[in-house]
């Protein structure tokens, strides 16, 4: 638990370090998660109430072909939004620039401001200049005609709650750069910019007004200008829009907009000024497109263009007129489709709302709360439900989406698994550790076939329980003596080779070797599991042990005798020890019994000695020679012991 505890609270420090820092790593998959939700969503099927004019490939091939280059005579575009407008439509917005006065047609921009006048539900699109700097750049009698242009300057937006714009961060520019004065007298214009993109180099935001600089220097007004949209949105509602009512709510973080005398809309942002586009799809997908050439020629039907707002822009495929954006449903969208789309959301109420700060910090707490509590269960299954939160919270998180609610989910998806990983990995870990010593344990002290059936059983561990068993010792009579006259590396040799030999012998007869203690062996029949014949391998083994120290003894020429105490009883088998080491033996009275019969062996000069409990169990299997009643450390009645002669022929 320290290290999932430790793992819980790096991540969270994480998280506030790389927000107090601006890191945009975090924000960077955040946003590609958004885009992941709306590929899951698709499009979105409505009817539009926005109608794009394309100025396509086709568009600028045709005009080409009639010597018209671009840019084309602004009678062009007198004409297409006259058929607009007679087809019924509420407002037109020109995502197209006119900065500066046709030198090929002058006439046609005169036809142009004529249309502007008589209609006045048009909207020209302005460049931004984003810096003193630049604008003293500028030509001098450039700089002078823009400070005289200011028609721009009349669509100012009224402020409520003025004091709370010490806590937003709006999009600051220099000076509006608007259309050439003979349109910008007659129409009202308004920036077109689309504004920055995200850390991911995608535009999912678009600013509802900025701030510009000039006007406030120059003493002329507070200098919040809408976007081109929101004026669009105006008009189409039925404002005039000289008088339109446009109001910035710092406080709410709203524009309100007014239709009638007590409607009001209102169109949310954020702390930097942005409304965040609910996409809908690809734009041409989900906007009716008509090329300006069939606009121009009248060549559409006037249906499509009734009652609707009509943005007049770049396609894709107009070479040479480069206007496209990353969005969530394309690397390559036009311009046009964004302003198409934020419309779209302004007039339906639709936008994607992103919780503050500190409900991203609750969301989070929550997992890796729950992932904590999932974690710290016993069961290895309870914790693999840790990795059920992703699914849970992208489903969770996706519902949201569809109702324009955008949950912060990376992240905690991202830190819930990195703590199962961490929890049931360092689980998964120890129980491999665990079973690695458990099989080296098996195959060192336990016959092949037994370790193998343990092995295959699935164990991790044996089980603690009382049990019936048979407890072998083995010691090495006058060893201290023996080692005494011998050098240290004789002695090790001398003893390595006895313990082995010995050991295999107690494999081979399925016995348990328990442990060594110096020269001694303490071997355990019938664990861990009991067999009807526990007694009869622990005598054949004891006898089989003197035969392979006669052996030893004639091969190396040693004069090595040991002596050997069996007593079967009840015993307390488990796993023995420290947290951090521990051994499978066993406890009780029954040990220190064989312990005791085994010393006899050199009081009384005996090979293997038994206790009665032993004999009495095989005495018809086995011959044996009854070696009498002895008193020994621990017990209050003495022990009646027998000498093992061999087995019964």
């Amino acid at each position: 638990m320290k290290l999932l505890w430790l793992s819980f609270i790096i991540l969270i420090l994480i998280y506030f370090i790389s927000y107090l820092l601006g890191l945009p790593w975090i924000e960077f998959f955040e946003l590609k998660t958004m885009d992941l939700l709306y590929s899951m969503r698709g499009r979105v099927k409505l009817e539009p109430s926005v109608v794009v004019v394309g100025i396509d490939e086709r568009t600028l091939s045709e005009f080409e072909g009639e010597g018209d280059f671009w840019p084309w005579s602004r009678k062009k575009y007198a004409k297409a939004i006259l058929h607009l407008f007679k087809s019924g439509a509420r407002a037109v917005l020109m995502d197209v620039s006119f900065t500066n006065p046709s030198e090929e047609d002058p006439r046609g921009d005169k036809a142009l401001a004529s249309v502007l006048v008589m209609f006045k539900r048009v909207v020209i699109g302005t460049y931004l200049i984003n810096s003193k700097k630049t604008f003293e750049l500028y030509n001098e009698r450039v700089k002078e005609e823009l400070r005289e242009n200011t028609g721009y300057l009349r669509y100012v937006y009224k402020m409520k709650e003025f004091q709370e714009l010490r806590m937003l961060s709006p999009l600051k520019i220099y000076k509006i750069r608007p259309p050439i004065k003979i349109f910008s007298s007659v129409a009202p214009s308004a920036s077109f910019e689309i504004g920055g993109t995200d850390v991911d180099g995608t535009v999912r935001t678009l600013p509802l007004f900025i701030k510009e600089e000039w006007a406030v220097e120059n003493k002329l007004t507070s200098g919040f200008l809408p976007h081109m949209d929101v004026l669009g949105y105006a008009i189409y509602l039925g404002q005039d829009p000289m008088r339109a009512s446009l109001v910035v709510d710092f406080k709410r973080r709203v524009v309100e907009i007014k239709e009638g005398l007590k409607t009001y809309h209102y169109v949310p942002f954020d702390s930097m000024g942005l409304f965040h586009i609910y996409y809908y799809g690809k734009g041409e997908e989900v906007f009716k497109t008509v090329s300006f050439y069939d606009v121009y020629t009248g060549k559409f039907d006037p249906k499509d263009f009734k009652g609707k707002i009509v943005v007049i822009g770049y396609t894709a495929t107009a070479k040479g007129l480069y206007d496209l954006r990353i969005t969530p449903f394309s690397n390559n969208e036009p311009g046009v489709y964004i302003h198409a789309t934020a419309i779209e959301n302004i007039i339906r109420g639709d936008s994607l709302k992103r919780l503050p700060l500190y409900h991203k910090f609750l969301l989070l707490l929550i997992t890796l709360g729950a992932s904590l509590v999932l974690l710290k269960f016993e069961k290895i299954e309870i914790n693999f439900l840790t990795f059920a939160v992703i699914p849970m919270l992208l489903g969770i998180g996706y519902y949201s989406f569809l109702n324009k609610t955008y949950l912060d989910i990376f992240y905690p998806m991202f830190s819930t698994g990195l703590m199962g990983v961490i929890g049931v990995g360092n689980k998964l870990y120890r129980a491999a550790q665990e079973r690695r010593k458990f099989r080296e344990f098996l195959y060192r002290y336990l016959d092949e076939s037994v370790a193998e059936q343990i092995v295959k059983s699935g164990k991790t561990q044996l089980e603690n329980k009382r049990k019936e068993v048979v407890v072998l010792f083995s010691d090495i009579k006058g060893f201290t003596k023996m080692s005494e006259k011998m050098d240290p590396a004789e002695i090790v040799s001398m003893l390595n080779t006895y313990l082995d030999r010995m050991s295999r012998v107690i494999k081979e007869h399925g016995g348990m070797i328990d442990k060594f203690v110096g020269d001694a062996i303490m071997a355990i029949f019938g664990v861990p599991f009991q067999r009807d014949d526990d007694i009869e391998r622990s005598l054949k083994c004891a006898l089989e042990m003197r035969r392979e120290l006669h052996r030893m003894n004639e091969e190396h020429g040693t004069n090595v005798d040991s002596g050997i105490g069996l007593h079967f009883g009840e015993v307390v088998v488990g796993n023995i020890g420290a947290s951090f080491r521990w051994d499978y033996t066993c406890i009780g009275d029954t040990v220190n019994t064989a312990s005791r019969i085994e010393s006899l062996t050199r009081k009384i000069d005996a090979e293997v000695l038994v206790s009665e409990a032993i004999y009495e169990r095989v005495k018809d299997k086995f011959e044996f020679e009854y070696a009498g009643e002895f008193s020994v450390k621990g017990k209050e009645l003495p022990v009646r012991v027998y000498k093992l002669l061999g087995e019964r022929v």
